[in-house]
């Protein structure tokens, strides 16, 4: 089974296990154990992606962000430490929409229709520019709220929420990708099909 994005439900469980584990094992034994089981848990799955050659790129990223978590709690000596480098995540993608916003290339344009094959000259096109501002301020503003969240309940160490939140972000992210794509595809299917039909009306008035 599958996410609307195409990631097969094993890796989501997969990229979810070592937070699951941090927040299971400081539960029942405390934190240095908690740290020590999501490095061996992300070892685990990263040796367990590379045999089954799943996403090799995700799941070596994946290793690293889940062991740069668990050093940060242990540094800090608290427990929700371990979610402060997953909120640089969401207000690194809120900087990014709303520069590309203020430069005139919205971030969605830059990277959604190159992937759906849109024209190359998509700026120029009032319509498809607009659109995709649109689609880009929509995930400035999902992030924005990611952001606002994770840092609240980090502030009120509501460490058992983050966690949730924090397994709960990467099916969502995945969710709007995938809606970005599937609505850029169809913008651009639109463009081109009125460009056709005015090049055809053109062409039959001449």
């Amino acid at each position: 089974m599958r996410t609307p994005s195409g990631t097969s439900i094993t890796a989501v469980v997969a990229a979810a296990a070592p937070t699951l584990v941090f927040l299971c094992v400081n539960q029942v034994s405390g934190m240095l154990p908690a740290v020590a089981a999501t490095t061996v848990t992300a070892l685990l799955v990263l040796a367990w992606r590379l045999r089954a050659r799943q996403q090799v790129r995700d799941a070596v990223v994946g290793a690293l962000l889940a062991t740069a978590c668990a050093a940060v709690a242990a540094g800090t000596g608290q427990t929700r430490g371990f979610f402060l480098l997953p909120m640089l995540l969401p207000a690194l993608a809120t900087a990014a929409c709303l520069l590309s916003l203020v430069a005139g290339r919205p971030l969605a344009g830059l990277v959604a229709n190159r992937i759906v094959g849109g024209p190359p000259q998509w700026r120029s096109h009032r319509r498809l520019h607009r659109f995709y501002a649109v689609i880009t301020m929509l995930i400035s503003l999902v992030s924005l709220a990611s952001l606002a969240a994770q840092v609240w309940l980090y502030r009120w160490g509501e460490v058992a929420w983050l966690g949730l939140l924090h397994v709960l972000m990467g099916p969502i992210w995945a969710a709007v990708t995938a809606l970005s794509i599937v609505l850029s595809r169809r913008a651009v299917t639109r463009e081109q099909t009125a460009a056709q039909r005015a090049a055809w009306v053109g062409g039959t008035d001449g």
